[in-house]
């Protein structure tokens, strides 16, 4: 029984600990995620800013703002040609309906001539309704010819700085080029200049090395041999001497 609860309680605590592991680790990697997030962003501020793309960026800003604008002031000058054409139409029922009692002039009733008299003064203010409409829309037409123009000028801008930048780029690579190219020249001369005469003349002493150590090698053979040999003859020498001394 005390060993159950001893296991359930170390299952209990294990499985406590492998969560908070868990949590540990997650947390750990949000944070080295959320860090490598901000210091690539700002590596990116940093190229773009030492590479020139940053004022490409605001150029980038500007053409987004001015779409909005020139969105903005078409809507506007759509709801003036409704407003416009809203006008048009009131005015026209009202003349219409002028017309329509000026054709039975000779049989009016007392409500006629005071839908006439009230016509006959909405009709100015009407008038004046339209004029203004009209006006609301010439000026949301002229709006929007000047946001089209300023978007124009601002993609222009945009396409310039992005080839000048991307002229820039070209131009850097190409002298990249031609700095790597000039190491390497620079290498082949150094090596040809100075690395392998050097290495010539390291040969040359290590062949010279050889040479002597050949030429010690072989002298002490030489030596050795003709020791032995001078031993050899002393010892022939003195057997002879033995000999004639004994005849």
């Amino acid at each position: 029984s005390k060993i159950q609860q001893a296991l359930v309680a170390t299952r209990h605590h294990l499985r406590e600990w492998s969560e908070q592991a868990a949590i540990q680790a997650r947390l750990r990697a949000d944070d080295f995620t959320a860090s490598t997030k901000k210091t690539f962003a700002q590596l990116g501020a940093e190229l773009n800013k030492v590479t020139g793309y940053e004022e490409i960026e605001v150029l980038k800003r500007r053409v987004v703002d001015q779409e909005r604008q020139i969105e903005a002031v078409r809507r506007a000058a759509r709801d003036a040609k409704l407003d416009y054409q809203q006008a048009v139409l009131k005015r026209s029922e009202s003349q219409r309906e002028v017309n329509d009692l000026l054709q039975r002039k000779s049989s009016w009733t007392d409500n006629d001539v005071l839908r006439f008299t009230r016509l006959v003064r909405e009709d100015h203010s009407l008038e004046q309704a339209e004029a203004r409409a009209k006006c609301a829309v010439n000026d949301c037409d002229h709006a929007v010819d000047t946001e089209f123009s300023e978007l124009t000028r601002s993609i222009l801008a945009r396409y310039h700085e992005e080839q000048v930048w991307s002229d820039k780029i070209r131009s850097a690579a190409t002298y990249g080029q031609l700095a790597v190219l000039a190491l390497n020249v620079f290498v082949f001369v150094l090596a040809t200049v100075a690395v392998e005469p050097w290495k010539r003349r390291r040969l040359a002493r290590t062949f010279e090395r050889k040479v002597e150590q050949l030429g010690a090698q072989t002298e002490e053979r030489i030596d050795a041999a003709a020791g032995d040999l001078s031993e050899r003859l002393g010892a022939q020498e003195h057997a002879l001497m033995e000999v004639t001394r004994v005849l």
